[in-house]
Formats: C-alpha cells, sequence, structure tokens
C-alpha cells in the first residue's frame, strides 16, 4: 500500500464511522456496474451543445528542436489541427474518451458544462493540451507529477500527483482536468482500453499524445532493431493518436516535427501555423494549420 492508499483507506474508514445508520457505505469491492458506451456517446453530444468560445489562434513557426536538458535531439511529437478540414463532428472527443478511459461526470457537472474530456471543443475546433517546450504547468507541480519527457511529451505520472492543481491554475487554457469524483464507485468510469489506468479522485489528468502508444512502437522497434547489425535511430514512425485515427477527414495529423519523413511535417510544409495567443510564448507541439504559404 503506498501513501496515497494508506490515507485514502484512513479517510474511508473515518468518513464510515461518522454516516453509520445516515446513508449506506459501500463494502470494499463493491462498485456500481460500469456505464455503457451511449452514455459516453452522448456526453459527448451534450459537450459539442456546449461548445467553449472559439480559439483566438496567432501566427507560430513549426516546432523545432527542444531547448530543455535531457531533450531528444531527433524526436519531438506533437500534432496538427486542420481547420480547413475539421467540421467539429466531435469523433475525436469520443475516441479519446474510450481510448484512455476518461471518466463520464455528474447530471449536474454536465449542465454547467464541466467535463473531464481531454478534448474539449472551442468553436467548431478539437482543443487539447499544446504539450508545450515551455511549460508553465510543469514549473509549478511539487511533487514532479508533471513532468517532460526527453520526446516533447507533457506527462503525468499520477501516483505522484498531490491534487495541488497549481498546474491547472498555472496552464493559461486550463486544458488540464481535476478528478473531482470516485468515478469508478460512482458508475462513471468504464475501462474500454486496459493499457491506460483508470483514475483516482484527486489527481489531474490531461492529453497524453496516447503516450502508451509510442511506448509500445518503441518497444518494438527496438526488439526488431537488435536483430539488426544497423537497427537505425527510433523516430514514431505510423504511431496515430486515437483522435488522429478516429478523424474522418484526416484532420488531425501526428507525427514527429524532426523527421523530415514524418505525415505531419510533410501536412504542414506549405501550411500557415497558428496556436491560441494565450499559449503560442511557450512552444507549443501542439498546433493548427489553415490556408497555404
Amino acid at each position: 500500500m503506498n501513501r496515497r492508499e494508506f490515507i485514502k483507506a484512513c479517510s474511508l474508514m473515518a468518513a464510515a464511522g461518522l454516516l453509520f445508520g445516515c446513508r449506506k457505505i459501500p463494502f470494499v469491492g463493491e462498485t456500481p456496474s460500469a456505464p455503457s458506451l451511449k452514455r459516453f456517446q452522448d456526453e459527448v453530444k451534450l459537450a459539442l451543445s456546449k461548445a467553449k468560445e472559439s480559439l483566438n489562434l496567432v501566427r507560430v513557426n513549426a516546432p523545432g528542436p527542444l531547448k530543455v536538458a535531457g531533450a531528444s535531439l531527433v524526436n519531438r511529437f506533437g500534432m496538427a489541427i486542420d481547420l480547413d478540414a475539421c467540421d467539429g463532428c466531435g469523433k475525436c472527443i469520443l475516441a479519446c474518451n474510450l481510448e484512455n478511459n476518461v471518466p463520464l461526470v455528474t447530471d449536474e457537472e454536465a449542465a454547467d458544462g464541466r467535463f473531464m474530456h481531454w478534448i474539449e471543443p472551442h468553436g467548431a475546433a478539437p482543443f487539447m493540451c499544446a504539450h508545450c517546450e515551455d511549460a508553465p504547468c510543469e514549473k509549478v507541480c511539487p511533487t514532479g507529477a508533471a513532468n517532460h519527457t526527453p520526446d516533447g511529451v507533457s506527462a503525468m505520472m499520477y501516483k505522484r500527483c498531490a491534487g495541488s492543481r497549481f498546474c491547472g491554475a498555472n496552464c493559461p487554457m486550463h486544458a488540464r482536468k481535476f478528478n473531482f469524483n470516485d468515478a469508478q464507485k460512482m458508475g462513471l468510469a468504464h475501462q474500454f482500453n486496459s493499457q491506460v489506468p483508470l483514475r483516482e479522485k484527486g489527481v489531474m489528468e490531461k492529453c497524453s499524445l496516447c503516450l502508451h502508444r509510442l511506448q509500445d512502437d518503441r518497444a518494438r522497434f527496438k526488439t526488431e532493431a537488435a536483430l539488426l547489425p544497423n537497427g537505425g535511430e527510433w523516430l514514431g514512425r505510423g504511431v496515430k493518436t486515437a483522435c488522429a485515427e478516429a478523424c474522418p477527414r484526416g484532420a488531425i495529423v501526428f507525427g514527429n516535427w524532426l523527421d523530415e519523413k514524418s505525415p505531419l511535417v510533410e501536412a504542414t510544409r506549405n501550411r500557415q501555423l497558428y496556436a491560441p495567443k494565450e499559449l503560442a510564448a511557450f512552444g507549443p507541439s501542439v498546433v493548427y494549420m489553415m490556408g497555404k504559404r
């Protein structure tokens, strides 16, 4: 039992003593049934109907090598969203929710427009964590739970998260979501993907650029490269995020900004690139494209 689990167990015992006789306390292992796929689909439709204001976009340059200690010289993963192709259908949101086991929220929270979705609709554009090079969220995390991988992914270590919410407050776009609910016990969580853990109450979460897919591909590449005399460098070629894979119009392109053969570099080569004004100065790895250069 780690520190978080011990504190949680003590808190539950104390709460049970205070509330005994007033309400039913679930036994260990007793949880409501997992919600259906339709509930997740309906929640995405509701989120689309409550879309936030359109993004305030400004021109940016294509991301280059990370200027941070320990950064990879060959990898910087990110995405570009083609606003000339995107029609705001929301399929990317649902795909992300299922791939990453993003929990539902209560009816009251949904009515207020607060969802746990890692991708949010802003006007007709999808918005997610931009995986900034100089990420303001990571600077204020007191435990190191919010951290940067050498490949440019702004990642989360959930077991380290103390739930301070400093990272969420310091993100200009508030891309991180705080788990106010014990989604599993409330019947708001469904583990569609066994590769991604269900998160606990009291932690922050956000887009991970489907880091588990990148990790799987890296492991596969290393295994295959070990059998060859010159295995080469892993560049993440062929990996797609769930949102990019689900987009029927090919409006979301994932790839490696430092690989000239990456579909991301090829798709953005002659396009004008943009980022939300609030994030442009922090070197985002997720950008938007419109028009031609």
